[in-house]
């Protein structure tokens, strides 16, 4: 009896013991629980007051940052800004939304380079540093080169190539130029854009200087022709009233005057004999008096 009172107690013990251990796990959870939550409520008040304080002080300043490559992606997940380093030295990129490369500023073995391309992607401009200066080009958008500076020399190509210098209101006042034959051209004009002078080439002649009025009538041509040169003077009409130019027998030099309407009345030439000839003709052209020299006279 004695042995069943006891084991009655000891259970009793042990249950009151199991009902202490379960509060104080049941203590023990809420306590972690409560130790979460000031965690978080912590952490979220450290950031708040760390938002605040960027806020009220400004930007985070980095005042050294060390990468390989950056890259800024577009909207379309793209590169449209990139920066990084090659063997030569660093690389700048600009970009657009399509991925197409616009700039590049980068280190070369010899200096700098900038190159531009298109929306295209074909290489329109470009400016970089050589072994004997800097050189810059331009292509049209085939990619064919039409221009470029370099060292001091401008090359300008392609069929509508030219050079134009302007005045202070902007109108062209020496132009050089290609014509649509690829021939040279070179302009001069008054302060209001007149062309006065120009030196040309002549299809099928050869090269010729023509001086122009400020109204843009041809005044005066000197040109070179297979014979040898040519000089025309016009009147107000744009008629030739004086021609100079060598005789196509002889060789020698011959002078022809001009009515206004152009026809000749006067022929001033040497002959086969390298003798001078003077010749007066009416107003048509008619009537041909001829001056030669006496043969065997000598005054």
């Amino acid at each position: 009896m004695a042995h069943f009172v006891h084991g009655a107690q000891d259970l009793k013990g042990n249950m009151k013991m199991n009902q202490r251990l379960e509060r104080l796990e049941k203590e023990l959870l809420s306590l972690r629980k409560s130790t979460r939550r000031w965690r978080v409520a912590s952490c979220t008040l450290l950031l708040g007051v760390g938002l605040l304080a960027a806020d009220v002080i400004g930007p985070t300043v980095i005042d050294h940052l060390i990468v390989n490559r950056i890259d800024v992606v577009g909207d379309k997940g793209t590169p449209v800004v990139s920066i990084a380093k090659t063997d030569d030295g660093g690389r700048l990129d600009l970009y657009n939304q399509s991925g197409i490369n616009l700039l590049r500023v980068s280190s070369t073995p010899s200096g700098g380079d900038v190159a531009i391309w298109d929306e295209k992607g074909t290489n329109v401009a470009g400016l970089w540093s050589a072994e004997n200066g800097g050189t810059f080009s331009l292509w049209n958008a085939a990619g064919e080169e039409l221009s470029q500076f370099a060292s001091g020399a401008l090359t300008l190509s392609g069929p509508s190539a030219s050079l134009h210098i302007q005045n202070k209101q902007g109108d062209p006042i020496a132009v050089v130029a290609s014509d649509p034959q690829g021939h040279g051209r070179f302009q001069i004009a008054d302060a209001s854009g007149n062309v006065v002078s120009e030196m040309l080439m002549l299809p099928e002649v050869g090269g010729a200087l023509v001086v122009n009025s400020n109204a843009g009538k041809k005044m005066a041509i000197l040109a070179a022709t297979d014979e040898g040169g040519r000089l025309n003077l016009m009147n107000a009409r744009s008629v030739p009233v004086f021609i100079a130019s060598p005789t196509g027998d002889s060789g020698g030099g011959a002078m022809t005057i001009t009515n206004q309407r152009g026809v000749p009345v006067v022929i001033m030439k040497s002959d086969e004999e390298h003798r001078g000839i003077i010749e007066i003709l009416d107003a048509d052209g008619n009537g041909v008096r001829r001056i030669r020299p006496l043969r065997g006279y000598s005054p």
